[in-house]
């Protein structure tokens, strides 16, 4: 009996003099060993800055000398700013189209996409493009008694019976494609989108790109060894594809279910503190031209979290941070982590259930995610660093935001939805 208390005794005071001596770790929490790695170097050419400084090149080496006129700027250029969720066709975007390139120019380009993001950010990123030309294609050709809700638009009623828009107006572009498009501007699809450069890409001095289109904006900033990713849009019409071969493809689904499963594991004491409205917000609040527009911090501290509940916001959070590449998100989640993750605040507009329409924010000094379903299977989400959007805090320049003032059209367009939902809802009981 002696000897199997003895032995215990020796193996507890062996191991803690290997613990004291270093030879033995605790494994530190994900946030911990994140802030870590990013102070450890890396070998050359694996940093993400460095990667992307050479696709960047390779791809601008493609280009044709009109071309790299067209899609560089300055560094200190205001259209770092410019850029939209809404179609290209209602909001007049710079530098080069996607549609415009050659495809080997294409190729090159989605090499620093790669280069810039995670496996997972790349897919998101190429999943918004992809959908877009989804949507087009159930706007020329809608399968048979298809709803326009099914598609993520705002009306309830048969894709082939499209309404006018409410915002159309002269903004709808002279030309449209020919009878069976219903009115779909003509280069509205996946290759949409426009790319810009401030600055030419090199190690020696800072630089950027700019992606952006409808549902999408992707700033990225390199300067020395460091890249920021914010502010960093993206959005999916349709959330979820309902019909054809790519039936069930969702590429932002996790965006909305981690949001939903953090405010789902809250007690109904800290639910009553995080949901600070009944009514959704239709929007991102910081979205394009908005990027001061939040005041104070509202919903529930997070410092009032459960370890558990502290576990499902540092999957949130990561769900949105880690969509760029692997050492850049780790610089952000250490930037987090510095700030304290109990000065984060999280809050709630709308139900809260399976198949609900729903917002919600993560706001901190170093973060603020925010997720909006706009419509039925339409949704919206956005990550901002409010002391380091554009690479701000490391350049010591502040880039204004040129967006037009969308408040009565978003007032509108919520009108307009809160209708079509209500009359879904009344064809769904008729049946």
């Amino acid at each position: 009996m002696k000897r199997h208390i003895v032995i215990p005794v020796v193996l507890a005071v062996m191991i803690g003099a290997a613990f004291l001596s270093g030879r033995i770790q605790i494994a530190a929490p994900a946030t911990a060993r994140a802030a870590a790695s990013a102070a450890v170097a890396l070998p050359a050419g694996t940093s993400s800055a460095e990667q992307m400084t050479a696709r960047a090149k390779v791809f601008l080496a493609a280009l044709q000398p009109e071309q790299a006129r067209a899609i560089l700027f300055p560094l200190d250029s205001n259209e770092r700013g410019r850029w939209s969720n809404i179609p290209a066709f209602l909001a007049k975007r710079s530098g080069l189209r996607l549609g415009d390139l050659t495809e080997n120019q294409r190729v090159r380009l989605h090499d620093l996409l790669r280069a810039s993001m995670s496996s997972q950010g790349y897919l998101e990123v190429s999943g918004v493009m992809r959908m877009d030309q989804i949507l087009r294609d159930l706007h020329v050709n809608p399968p048979p008694n298809m709803v326009g809700a099914d598609a993520g638009e705002f009306w309830p009623g048969p894709m082939d019976q499209v309404p006018p828009f409410p915002d159309r107006g002269a903004s709808q572009p002279p030309e449209v494609d020919p009878p069976g498009a219903r009115g779909v501007p003509p280069k509205n699809d996946g290759l949409d989108f426009y790319i810009s450069f401030f600055d030419t890409p090199d190690s020696s001095h800072p630089w950027a790109y700019l992606l952006t289109g409808h549902h999408l904006a992707a700033s990225f900033t390199v300067s020395g060894k460091t890249v920021a990713f914010t502010p960093l849009f993206m959005g999916s019409q349709p959330f979820q594809v309902r019909r054809g071969n790519e039936a069930g493809w969702s590429p932002l689904f996790h965006f909305s279910e981690r949001g939903l499963e953090l405010m789902q594991s809250l007690s109904p004491a800290q639910q009553r503190v995080a949901w600070v409205s009944k009514q959704r917000s239709y929007q991102v609040m910081t979205g394009p031209g908005r990027r001061n527009s939040l005041g104070d911090y509202e919903g529930l501290k997070t410092s009032e979290l459960t370890p558990s509940q502290q576990r499902l916001l540092r999957v949130l959070v990561e769900q949105y941070v880690r969509s760029a590449d692997f050492d850049a998100a780790e610089a952000q989640l250490a930037a987090i982590e510095a700030a304290g993750w109990n000065n984060l605040w999280f809050s709630w507009r709308g139900p809260i259930g399976e198949g609900e329409f729903f917002y919600y924010r993560v706001h901190g000094p170093r973060l603020i995610i925010e997720l909006a379903w706009e419509a039925r299977n339409h949704v919206h989400t956005i990550v901002r660093d409010p002391a380091n959007d554009y690479g701000e805090d490391w350049l010591g320049k502040h880039y204004g935001e040129q967006h037009r003032d969308m408040t009565a059209t978003n007032e509108m367009l919520a009108d307009y939805i809160r209708r079509g939902e209500e009359e879904l809802e009344r064809q769904n009981e008729r049946r």
